[in-house]
């Protein structure tokens, strides 16, 4: 027979193996993947629609978004500040914007069509540069630049 500090022993390791494996399985599969979408602060240049409209701010540096490492999104939309989560999946992206600042922006602002669009996206990819997120339905493209 093994001494009963063997055993205790054996089941501490066994223990700390299994909370090991639990812990980098939880972080692999709920933490946003870092494919060149974080770090930098991402402006808004235009979201074209497949109906052949467009959104196109007169100023991208007031249309903002960052995505930071721990799959929180930082968000200026015109003049308010907005917060939130996102996921990503491959290329599969989600966007849920929890929290945000209630100022009234000027008339001609587009802070809620920018909120809307980023609620809305569903894929994202990197092109010359430029990020882009499709929207769903296949309803149309936001393009952002570095």
């Amino acid at each position: 027979m093994f001494p009963s500090y063997c055993v205790r022993k054996s089941y501490v390791f066994i223990a700390s193996l299994i909370g090991f494996a639990l812990q980098t399985a939880c972080i692999a599969g709920g933490m946003p993947e870092q494919e060149g979408i974080t770090g930098p602060t991402w402006k808004w240049q235009k979201t074209q629609y497949n109906n052949g409209q467009q959104s196109m701010p007169v100023e991208p540096s007031h249309y903002t978004i960052e995505f930071m490492p721990d799959g929180k999104v930082h968000v200026r939309a015109d003049c308010n500040r907005v917060g939130g989560n996102y996921t990503t999946q491959g290329s599969r992206l989600g966007i849920e914007l929890t929290h945000s600042t209630r100022a009234m922006c000027l008339p001609d602002s587009l802070d809620q069509v920018f909120k809307k669009d980023l609620g809305a996206a569903s894929i994202y990819f990197l092109k010359d540069g430029f990020l882009y997120l499709d929207l769903k339905y296949d309803s149309g493209t936001i393009q952002l630049s570095r």
